[in-house]
């Protein structure tokens, strides 16, 4: 009588192992970033939108906000305003508001802790020969399915004694 040299019990085990292994190497792998490149990437989304507020065009500034995005500010959200819609809402009602204007960012930083980010910075606008207020803000980006969204923003007007 034939005697297979490798048992049904080995075979299919090392059959699925195999498998296995070839269509996990087909699986798309999720790019991973350095936190320099995520920082340069938070910095791009924040000026990206800065630099539509400073064209005085605040309508568009919720354009990196997550669909449950919180905020609040020194203007008129000092009641905070949550979910994307209301923040839509509530920068729509600043057109008009906002002069077009320079702007610097100081000392912007970014901490990077898995998935999410926390910008922390100094915004110093000027229009004409006129400086602005100075403003501090800290905003929270959490990584959705390969996308930055900032989730949370805080800004407030730096004042001086």
């Amino acid at each position: 009588m034939f005697k297979p040299m490798f048992s049904l019990r080995v075979i299919i085990p090392l059959f699925l192992l195999g498998f296995t292994v070839i269509f996990s190497a087909c699986e798309p792998k999720e790019q991973v970033m350095s936190q320099e490149e995520i920082a340069k990437t938070i910095i791009a989304l924040e000026r990206q939108a800065l630099d539509e507020w400073s064209k005085g065009n605040p309508s568009a500034f919720p354009l990196n906000f997550a669909d449950d995005a919180t905020y609040f500010d020194d203007i008129a959200a000092q009641e905070r305003v949550d979910g994307l819609e209301n923040l839509k809402k509530y920068f729509e009602s600043l057109d008009g508001q906002v002069p077009a204007h320079t702007y610097e960012l100081i000392e912007p930083k970014v901490q990077v802790y898995g998935k999410t980010a926390i910008m922390t910075l100094r915004y110093v606008g000027t229009i004409g020969n006129d400086i602005a207020p100075p403003w501090k803000a800290t905003s929270v980006y959490h990584n959705m399915d390969g996308q930055w969204k900032l989730v949370h923003a805080n800004w407030s007007l730096v004042i001086k004694e």
